[in-house]
C-alpha cells in the first residue's frame, strides 16, 4: 500500500490549503466576491485573499467566516466533546486490555 497519499492527506498544511479552498467554493456558491465576504464577515481583505490561497489566518478569523457562511454548526462540530463518565460503575464497565507479557529469556 502506498502511504504517500494518506500521509498528504493527513499533513497539516495539506488540511489547511484544503480548508481554505472549501472556504472559496462556499463563497463563490453564495455568488460572492472576496471583497463582499471581508466585508461582511469584518476580516480584512488580504486576510481573506491569505486564507482562501494558503489556508493562512486566526481561528478567530475562520469564525467569524463560518458564521457568515452559515457554516459555524460544522466549525462547532469539529471537534466532539471527550467522554464522560457519570460513575464508577461505567468506568470499571469499559473493557481494559493487558500488554502482553514479556518472554522470558533462557
Amino acid at each position: 500500500m502506498d502511504k504517500i497519499p494518506t500521509f498528504k492527506l493527513r499533513n497539516p498544511m495539506h488540511l489547511i490549503r484544503e480548508i481554505g479552498s472549501r472556504i472559496r467554493s462556499h463563497r463563490m456558491a453564495r455568488g460572492w466576491t472576496q471583497a463582499e465576504l471581508a466585508e461582511r464577515s469584518g476580516v480584512s481583505l488580504s486576510t481573506l485573499k491569505l486564507l482562501e490561497r494558503e489556508g493562512k489566518g486566526s481561528l478567530q478569523r475562520l469564525a467569524k467566516i463560518a458564521v457568515i457562511l452559515n457554516l459555524d454548526s460544522e466549525l462547532r462540530g469539529l471537534f466532539a466533546e471527550p467522554n464522560r463518565y457519570t460513575s464508577m460503575e461505567s468506568v470499571e464497565r469499559i473493557s481494559r486490555r493487558r500488554a502482553p507479557s514479556a518472554k522470558k529469556k533462557p
